[in-house]
């Protein structure tokens, strides 16, 4: 970190699962009826919520490029300088940001995983000549899978069941299926992400990652599969991940926003399972973060200071609810993590690792300077 004028410069904060070209377009999520009446009936047509098409683009493309880079500059605003767009479910969303950066650079850089149903649709001869393509403000970097549903609603796979019913929730695909589908992708270079919430999801997602490549740790290394979520992990699992060296993306926010949930979905026994990043840090698992927006606020600070303190005063963000010490980080291991020197600088008010933990909640953004992507980074 360096001192700059009129600030404090630090590598540039970077979100590395949210969804924000879908929110800014304003595209609705497909679950009018309830988060679980929609996994239900997904899991019962035989598919995953990454494999749901997209309803078109309502408005004309001049409209819908102007959406989008107001949500950018949302994002730009907060202090990020790169947002990685985690399952984009139609391919207009990388042709309008192609052209707004044909006009000059982006308020941020944006990766790209797609959906696994839209990849698997266009095929991987036209993705993979689209991958080449791309400029220097928006890279395609990977597919996004789906294994299982959510916390909340009572939807994400677990070993024993939601506690008082036995109910041991969705799982949309076995290991066998998620390798069989990854595996091409994966051997053509792309990274491979997949949603898993529930202990069950999380065991079947590694098991996946294993049928692909082993267990090589160069291999996956090189690879570098991602678990999205993982928020509640059996004690065998952080071992198990750290071991494989698969990344966890991990969203500091939920374990304020579900703190309320978490005793009722698992029980008094097992509530300790449920966001335990300390662990997983303990154990040496590759950690990265996001903040799944639009599901929570896309402010990194914010997150940053749930992370460290378990809770934020910034304005929007104080609730009754704490994260419990097993869901925080030192602020050290925090600001690497919130950080990506390679995507650019974020200006501060103020030094965070200087200033301490409780001054995170008082740092103001200044400007961000975001990076392209060298041409040989996907």
């Amino acid at each position: 970190m360096d001192e700059s004028a009129g600030g404090f410069e630090i590598g540039g904060l970077a979100d590395q699962h949210a969804h924000l070209l879908a929110a800014s377009a304003g595209v609705p999520f497909p679950w009018e009826s309830g988060v679980r009446a929609f996994h239900e009936r997904i899991a019962a047509a035989g598919g995953t919520p990454m494999d749901v098409v997209e309803p078109a683009a309502a408005g004309p493309p001049r409209e819908l490029a102007g959406r989008l880079l107001a949500g950018l500059t949302m994002a730009a605003a907060a202090g990020l300088v790169e947002v990685t767009e985690m399952g984009m479910r139609a391919a207009w969303y990388l042709d309008v940001l192609e052209g707004l950066a044909r006009r000059g650079p982006l308020p941020v850089r944006v990766r790209i995983y797609l959906a696994s149903g839209l990849a698997e649709r266009a095929g991987l001869a036209e993705w993979d000549a689209r991958r080449a393509g791309c400029g220097p403000w928006a890279r395609l970097d990977g597919i996004k899978f789906y294994a299982d549903g959510w916390l909340v609603p009572r939807t994400c796979a677990l070993c024993d069941g939601f506690a008082g019913t036995g109910d041991r929730g969705i799982l949309f695909m076995d290991a066998a299926r998620l390798a069989r589908r990854a595996a091409p992708f994966a051997a053509h270079g792309w990274r491979i992400a997949t949603h898993a919430i529930g202990d069950r999801a999380v065991a079947t997602v590694l098991d996946a990652y294993e049928l692909i490549w082993g267990s090589d740790r160069a291999a996956i290394a090189a690879a570098a599969p991602r678990i999205e979520h993982g928020s509640v992990q059996s004690a065998e699992l952080p071992a198990r991940i750290a071991e494989l060296g698969v990344g966890v993306c991990i969203q500091p926010s939920f374990a304020v926003s579900d703190a309320p949930q978490v005793p009722a979905a698992l029980g008094a026994a097992r509530e300790h399972l449920a966001y335990p990043w300390a662990t997983l840090a303990a154990a040496g698992a590759r950690l990265l973060l996001g903040t799944d927006y639009p599901i929570e606020a896309i402010d990194p600070l914010a997150g940053l200071a749930r992370l460290v303190n378990g809770r934020s005063e910034r304005p929007g963000f104080g609730t009754a609810a704490t994260a419990p010490p097993r869901s925080r980080l030192p602020l050290d291991l925090a600001l690497r993590l919130a950080c990506d020197p390679t995507a650019g600088r974020t200006r501060l008010s103020a030094d965070p690792a200087a200033a301490g933990p409780a001054a995170i909640d008082e740092i103001a953004v200044l400007g961000t300077s975001p990076l392209p992507f060298p041409p040989d980074v996907r």
